[in-house]
């Protein structure tokens, strides 16, 4: 059984040859040295134990590592330290992040890419299905049922039904709240049991429907009338002026106007967009001062 140690490792390092780095470690006398390509970088004696060694090879920085085992046998591992801070470690962490930032912006690409596809996907789909209703759309009242219910797994505040060709259609509303509990419609006005808007669906395709808040039916404008004139009662006005009031904001605000006026005792902390500071703002508008002034005179 021979007397030495031998270990080879073949290195390549950066921007260099291949080296081959030998280890010789002599059992009997425990002296060892480290070569690379027959040269010797280091030498030591008597090591009958656990050791250590650094050293560089070119500009980068190497360590070979030295264990005993508890049989008397040694074994030897080659490794390049790639965490101190040498000027090619400092390269290799620009390097590093550099190729970071770009598998960053590859997957931000993508992702936008992706983005964009399925975006302009469902902006066509979209975009069809308002061609659909456009060119063959039927357009009727639709009442609103305040009920929670769940559909498909999701839960949902309010829904409304209608009937095409013998075919029960139900589209399913989830509302935001106010403070009173009441469910707020996109129009501004509180929503209220078999409220009524108008219903657009395809006549090729009664899957394909739209229900626009922002278009009550005749019945529905009446209610917020009578709904808006309520609120007005609390002024101490004279009826005549209030259905003259009420004409004018209609006529320069549509139904935002008398969202105003319905929400006008309360604060902008229980409603974002209607309330008295807008009301005030509302009625400062010279066309509907004009309007107003003329209510005076009636």
């Amino acid at each position: 059984m021979p007397n030495t140690n031998s270990v080879n490792w073949t290195y390549v390092g950066d921007k260099t040859r291949p080296c081959l780095v030998e280890l010789k470690h002599f059992r009997d006398s425990g002296n060892l040295a480290i070569l690379c390509d027959k040269k010797v970088l280091i030498t030591d004696f008597e090591v009958f134990d656990n050791a250590e060694y650094s050293f560089f090879i070119g500009e980068e920085l190497c360590r070979i590592l030295v264990k005993k085992h508890e049989s008397g046998q040694f074994s030897y591992e080659f490794k390049i330290v790639e965490d101190i801070d040498t000027p090619l470690n400092q390269r290799r962490k620009k390097l590093s992040r550099r190729h970071l930032i770009q598998s960053l912006l590859v997957i931000f690409g993508v992702m936008l890419l992706l983005a964009g596809i399925m975006g302009g996907g469902y902006w066509a789909y979209q975009n069809q299905l308002a061609k659909d209703l456009h060119e063959n759309g039927i357009t009727k009242p639709v009442q609103i049922k305040v009920q929670s219910h769940v559909d498909k797994g999701k839960f949902y505040n309010a829904y409304y039904v209608f009937r095409y060709k013998n075919k029960k259609q139900a589209g399913h509303l989830r509302l935001p709240d106010n403070q009173q509990n009441q469910l707020i419609t996109p129009n501004g006005f509180p929503l209220q049991n078999n409220d009524e808007f108008l219903l657009t669906f395809s006549s090729k395709n009664s899957d394909n429907f739209r229900l626009d808040f922002h278009a009550p039916s005749e019945k529905q404008i009446e209610k917020y009338r009578s709904r808006s004139l309520q609120m007005m009662r609390t002024d101490s006005l004279e009826m005549p002026y209030n259905n003259c009031l009420l004409n004018a904001v209609y006529q320069a605000k549509g139904l935002s106007g008398w969202a105003n006026v319905y929400h006008k005792n309360i604060s902008p902390k229980e409603n974002k967009k209607y309330h008295r500071d807008s009301y005030e703002k509302m009625m400062q508008d010279e066309k509907i001062r004009e309007l107003t002034t003329a209510c005076k005179k009636t």
